[in-house]
């Protein structure tokens, strides 16, 4: 059965059915659990009591379950015409279930258009199972995701925890040591860039609700998983994850791209846009596209996806060109310093009679012309973030 969507062909150490019998898949980048989604189409597995259930699961008992969608290692199921049901093979965080579990999250997030789990099973305190109200898969459009993202992060903004640099940036470091991408890549954020809860909303997973379009949120992957640390992310670095699969799986072009920000935009705190939070040369929008395709070469990896593998190979190979620029940009930045450099030295000539007044305040001046320009020359040319 190595041949099932969810398992991680390309990374598996253990076998298919030594996985499933002690829960447990081990593979090249660690252990992680693991169970039988199948279970769950036989409706006697609902009527069987279960530990770590929580919400109205265990009220749950239907008589027809239908696949609706299988993606990599989720499986959307219909319960009757009553409810969703959302499986991970592999679960990998317990963020979606806290959404509905933190009292002060679940409260904000109830206006918006974020649908959230009423029930669920835990394993090894992972989302295994997320059942949600019935509803049907639909399609959307960049604006109504834009704004429903950036309502949804709005809300989860009071929630956020501070710049969390060291750590975001150590995610890098860590795919970058298993996946040996050729690119080596950190950068600093402003102090206005926070990290908040999860909710990882994707284009797939929009479902109508009575006539209303709501977003299912989905934790995080598999490779993130085993890869990464459990620090929250910043909001523009799940918009940027929205981007990239709006990209990817839907084609969007870049006008459609721009409107997905802009309808986004309009509802975050103004500092995570600002020019500064947006800055390549602060990391911005283009340190969290370049966090993206690391963890999809990670996925396709583990997956043993060859076209996708190809295309975020294709990507990390013009990062060095980006780079490249930024190394350029910081030569440029240098010439502030020269410019402040050479003020210093026209003042205390001044003071010490080394240079006449005249003289003095025309190589200040020269300085401070220095120091004006190489800044607006450094923010002018510093690669658009959008």
């Amino acid at each position: 059965m190595e041949d099932e969507l969810w398992w991680p062909q390309g990374i598996a150490i253990s076998s298919y059915e030594e996985a499933l019998t002690s829960g447990e898949l081990r593979t090249k980048w660690g252990t992680v659990p693991c169970w039988d989604v199948g279970n769950c189409l036989d409706s006697s597995w609902w009527k069987q009591a279960k530990k770590d259930s929580w919400g109205i699961l265990a009220e749950l008992s239907p008589a027809s379950i239908e696949i609706l969608r299988e993606d990599e290692n989720r499986t959307l199921m219909q319960l009757d015409e009553t409810h969703l049901a959302l499986a991970y093979s592999i679960p990998t965080s317990n963020r979606t279930s806290a959404l509905h579990r933190t009292a002060n999250l679940q409260s904000v997030l109830m206006s918006t258009n974020l649908l959230l789990p009423i029930g669920g099973l835990l394993l090894g305190g992972n989302d295994a199972l997320l059942i949600f109200p019935h509803s049907k898969l639909t399609e959307t459009t960049p604006e109504w995701l834009g704004q429903s993202l950036g309502e949804i992060q709005n809300k989860l903004a009071p929630s956020s925890s501070p710049n969390d640099q060291k750590r975001w940036n150590q995610r890098l470091k860590d795919l970058e040591d298993e996946l040996k991408p050729n690119t080596l890549w950190r950068a600093p954020h402003t102090s206005t860039t926070v990290g908040i809860p999860s909710v990882r909303i994707h284009p797939n997973w929009v479902v109508d609700v009575e006539g209303v379009q709501r977003a299912l949120p989905l934790n995080q992957s598999v490779s993130e998983s085993l890869l990464c640390g459990t620090e929250r992310l910043p909001g523009l670095a799940e918009f940027i994850h929205l981007e990239g699969r709006l990209v990817e799986e839907k084609g969007y072009t870049s006008e459609q791209i721009t409107v997905f920000f802009e309808h986004w935009k309009r509802h975050v705190p103004t500092s995570w846009t600002s020019r500064k939070a947006l800055s390549t040369v602060l990391g911005g929008a283009w340190i969290w596209r370049y966090y993206d395709v690391l963890v999809v070469n990670a996925e396709s990896v583990l997956y043993g996806d060859e076209s996708r593998y190809e295309s975020a190979q294709k990507w990390l190979k013009d990062v060095s060109r980006l780079q490249a620029h930024l190394g350029v940009l910081r030569i440029w930045k240098s010439g502030v310093w020269v410019g402040i450099t050479t003020m210093i030295v026209a003042y205390y000539s001044w003071r010490l009679g080394s240079l006449t007044t005249v003289s003095s305040i025309a190589l200040a001046a020269i300085g401070g012309l220095i120091s004006i320009g190489s800044n607006l020359l450094y923010w002018n040319k510093d690669p658009p973030a959008f």
